[in-house]
Formats: C-alpha cells, structure tokens, sequence
C-alpha cells in the first residue's frame, strides 16, 4: 500500500516532466534531422522513419534526469503535505521508503544500459544506412540554365530541363585519366538504377584535351555512367562496436563512458532521493528545486569532464564516489534524525 502511494505521488510528476523534455527533445531533433537531410530527397514518411531511429537516444537522456526529479519532487510533495509524518507515525521509516525507490531505480538503470549500449547503437547504424541509402537513390535534380550543377565527376550545364529530359547539353570533367573532357549534346536523359547513374546522350561531339593535340569525336549516343560512393548496409556486432572503446579510440571510449555514467544516474542517486524529498515542513523550508539542480548539473558536469579525460576509469568511480558520498549524507541527515 505504501509502494502503489508513493510511485502515484511520483508518477504524477514523472508523466508531465517526461512529456515536456521529451517534446523539447523532438524540437530539436527535428531541426537537427532538417539540416542533415539538406542533401538528400525524402518525403514526410521517410522523415518520421529517420525520427524513429533517433527516438531511443532522445528518450535516453529525457529519463534519468526526469525519473530523479519526479522521485524527489513526489517525496518532497508529500513530506510538506504533512503526508510523510503521517507514515512516520504509523512506524514507516525512512529506510522502508528508500527500500522502496532501491529496485525501480535499478530497473530504471537497467532499462537506459539496453538503451545506451544496444539500441542506440543499433538505431544510430540504421539511420545512417538509411541516409546513405538515400543518398544512392536521390533524384539528381539538373535545372535548366544554372552553372556548376554536378553528376559524379562531371560538370553539366543544360539549356532545357522537363523531368529528366534535358536539350542543349555541356558537360566537362577533369578527373577521368587526368584528361580534360568537354561534351556537347543535342538531348540527353538521366536514370538512376541500384545507385548508379546513367546519362544518355543524343547527337554530340566529345572533346579529348591531351598536353599536345585535341582530339574530337562525333557521336548519335554516348552512354556516361557515375556511380555513387559504395553504401556499407550491413548490420554490425555490438561487441565488436564498443570493444574498441577499450583498444585506444578515444572518441568511443568518450561515448561508452558517457552511456554507461548516464544509464548508473539513478541507482546511485537513490541516496539522494531520501535525502532531498524527506523533510520536516516544521522546521525546514523546501529547497528540493535547489538540491535538484546543484545535484543533476554537479553529476552532468563530472561526467563530461571524466568521459573527457578519464573515460574507464571514471566510468567506474564517479558512480561509486557518487553512491558513497550519498549514502554518507544520508546517514548523517535522514538515518539518525528519523
């Protein structure tokens, strides 16, 4: 009975917190996926797909800062509702009430590990893939009279343009043989097939310039192909993903570091929850807004710093330093007083 009162009075506060962030964290993940997705052609499902894969790590950094406010914020409520001395009275201590945050807080770190050492990396690999995907399929959009427009290693330039078909053609390229090739066509017309792209030419003359002669040819058709950089779709190990974290990449040491101190947050903050939210409205003004910010940004802050400079090693004694240092105030403040 004291469980099922005590996560309603946090889940009160859980729900709108999560909502807001998680709306904030869309925002700007919706920015973020506009200019990323500047190169390429997708529609408004293709969007929500590429939304999709970047929910899980949105939603990672949303619940440990949520789920500790709202544990805190619930107790706090409930201490200066006169609600928490009513259960002292009754013979609920302050360790019941902690025993009581110690297995959702778990399972709450255990939930955001499958996320920040499984799913993210996996839903990072599938946006990518499919990114690049499309990036092999895009419809390269070749407008009539402007300069500079590029199909793989050629420049072209069309007087004409109607879905594809273009007249009055000029394309130059310098990077075929480190010969400089200029062609001129009547018509021509642009497929794509698997990423490769084909460009058909009708009625022209190609221009070979070597060092020491020009050369020239005529021709009815000319078929140019360009084919896009090589797409890697194949999914991958997750081991193989972060052991190099452990084999000198800094930058993955960074990234594992960071997962696994954000994913730790709330078990070794439970302490802290007591400790905040437990109070007596007697006697002590409610400053649980102040403790909530000093701690998250004091535990943020440590962890960018350690996963900066430190990342292993910090991996493992920030989250101890962290559970001791609680636990001793703890002791000190809520054990001895109730």
């Amino acid at each position: 009975m004291m469980k099922r009162y005590l996560f309603y009075a946090v889940g009160q506060i859980f729900m709108p917190f999560f909502l807001v962030l998680f709306f904030v964290a869309s925002i700007v993940l919706l920015i973020s996926l506009s200019a990323a997705t500047q190169a390429i052609k997708i529609n408004i499902f293709d969007l929500l797909q590429l939304f999709s894969y970047a929910i899980p790590n949105a939603i990672f950094f949303v619940i440990p800062i949520t789920f500790f406010c709202a544990c805190v914020l619930g107790l706090s409520r409930l201490s200066y509702d006169y609600e928490l001395l009513v259960f002292f009275s009754l013979g609920i201590s302050p360790r019941k009430i902690l025993r009581s945050f110690v297995w959702i807080s778990g399972f709450v770190s255990v939930v955001l590990l499958v996320f920040s050492l499984a799913l993210i990396p996996i839903t990072r690999s599938a946006y990518t893939s499919f990114a690049n995907q499309k990036k092999a399929e895009v419809n390269i959009n070749i407008k009539a009279g402007e300069f500079g427009q590029r199909l793989g290693d050629w420049l072209v330039y069309a007087d004409e343009a109607n879905n594809r078909h273009y007249k009055g053609l000029v394309l130059f390229s310098s990077a075929i043989e480190n010969n400089e090739i200029f062609i001129t066509a009547k018509e021509g017309e642009l497929t794509n097939e698997d990423g490769v792209f084909s460009l058909l030419l009708s009625s022209g003359s190609a221009y070979f310039a070597k060092p020491d002669e020009v050369q020239k040819a005529d021709f009815a058709k000319m078929r140019l192909n360009s084919k896009t950089e090589d797409i890697n779709l194949s999914s991958y190990d997750l081991i193989e993903y972060w052991s190099s974290a452990f084999e000198g990449n800094s930058s993955q040491a960074r990234r594992f570091a960071q997962a696994v101190l954000a994913s730790l947050f709330p078990i070794a903050s439970v302490f802290l929850v007591v400790l905040f939210g437990v109070a007596n409205p007697r006697f002590q003004r409610n400053l649980s807004y102040v403790y909530l910010l000093v701690s998250v940004a004091g535990d943020f802050v440590a962890m960018y710093v350690l996963s900066q400079n430190a990342p292993l090693i910090g991996t493992i004694a920030l989250p101890l330093v962290w559970l001791v240092g609680s636990y001793v105030l703890y002791r000190r403040f809520i054990f001895r007083r109730y």
